[in-house]
């Protein structure tokens, strides 16, 4: 049984983005507030349904990206 919330809609797009920018899973987690596991195993949940490649509009990729890289 899961220990926690599922992943939502919202932080898929943000693990999206954070891949996409070349942040590693360790740094998106602790942006999240989630553990790294959690992550990987969303990560991997993606690339098998073939949605990690969805990336929404870049100026809002751009945004969430510089948040990441501040709190990181």
């Amino acid at each position: 049984m899961a220990r926690g919330k599922y992943i939502t809609k919202f932080e898929a797009e943000i693990i999206r983005i954070g891949l996409d920018r070349g942040f590693k899973a360790p740094q998106i987690a602790r942006y999240l507030g989630r553990t790294k596991q959690a992550v990987y195993n969303h990560i991997e949940k993606m690339e098998s349904d073939g949605t990690l490649e969805n990336m929404p509009f870049d100026f809002v990729a751009d945004e969430i990206a510089r948040a990441i890289r501040d709190k990181g």
